[in-house]
């Protein structure tokens, strides 16, 4: 094997180990994300930025704030929230996700709970309350709100 082969496998090979884990609630179930396949989490994992998952997805962050995470939702092995399905305000442009891949929003959404969710992030409730979503964000595609710590919103 030559030098060069060497090298591209090495480098590959750190590639994929420096590929970030996710963890999700599906199904009422902590699952994570190892080598690009979902697997039932075994143990409670600390993020690098210092809040802690538990295998029953509850979320003790660094600040002392506990969550529970709901179905859909999904972190990163940094800590960050992130949602399987829904819209976000990253930077002050509005993202759909689909899959836990996010893109910039094209069109106006409207969730499941009828709540519609415009391009600009303002937000129409089912029964007629206005809002304006703020950067970090999130609504899943029941129409459940959170804040950037991923915090539910009533």
């Amino acid at each position: 094997m030559n030098k060069y082969l060497i090298t591209l496998f090495a480098l590959m090979m750190s590639a994929n180990i420096a590929m970030a884990q996710q963890f999700m609630m599906q199904d009422g179930k902590m699952m994570m994300m190892k080598d690009g396949k979902p697997m039932a989490m075994d143990k409670d994992m600390t993020m690098s930025n210092g809040d802690k998952v538990m295998m029953d997805g509850s979320i003790m962050m660094k600040n002392g704030k506990k969550m529970k995470m709901q179905n859909g939702m999904m972190m990163d092995e940094g800590g960050h929230m992130m949602m399987r399905d829904g819209v976000a305000m990253k930077d002050g442009k509005m993202m759909a996700m689909k899959d836990g891949q996010s893109m910039a929003m094209d069109q106006d959404m409207t969730m499941s709970n009828g709540t519609k969710v415009m391009m600009d992030g303002s937000v129409m409730m089912k029964g007629g309350k206005k809002m304006k979503m703020k950067n970090g964000m999130m609504m899943d595609q029941n129409g459940m709100m959170m804040d950037a710590n991923g915090m539910m919103k009533k």
